[in-house]
């Protein structure tokens, strides 16, 4: 945990996530249009908990097998375990949650945000 990684530089790589997941998202929304005829996108819980599945799985195949996403590695971080270097399911579920309700405006007052702290994970710069 030499090299950590201040507040705004977690939301640089949060918004190129951001953009490459909507990319995803989308990719992931065609086969869904064309099945249903674009009805089962409006007000669908089906359709809203498939979204937060492949926004789920998208961090976690990218944390769990190459310790970063393409956002991390744009900005040369990896993420990794404090007690092993693999992330784990559940750590990438407890990340992925606090960190959308906010974790990262603990870095304000803490040099850790809210989601490494619950989750036992970091992010270490590289080089």
């Amino acid at each position: 945990m030499i090299n950590k990684v201040g507040l705004i530089k977690r939301l640089l790589i949060n918004f190129y996530d951001l953009i490459l997941l909507f990319a995803v998202m989308y990719f992931f929304t065609i086969p869904v249009i064309f099945i249903t005829e674009g009805n089962a996108i409006i007000n669908n819980i089906i359709y809203q908990i498939y979204l937060l599945i492949i926004i789920y799985l998208y961090f976690a195949w990218f944390w769990r097998n190459y310790n970063q996403t393409l956002g991390m590695k744009i900005w040369k971080v990896k993420i990794y375990s404090k007690y092993s270097l693999e992330i784990t399911y559940l750590q990438s579920f407890k990340r992925l949650i606090i960190g959308l309700i906010g974790g990262h405006i603990f870095l304000l007052f803490s040099s850790e945000s809210l989601q490494d702290k619950l989750s036992n994970t970091y992010l270490e710069n590289i080089n």
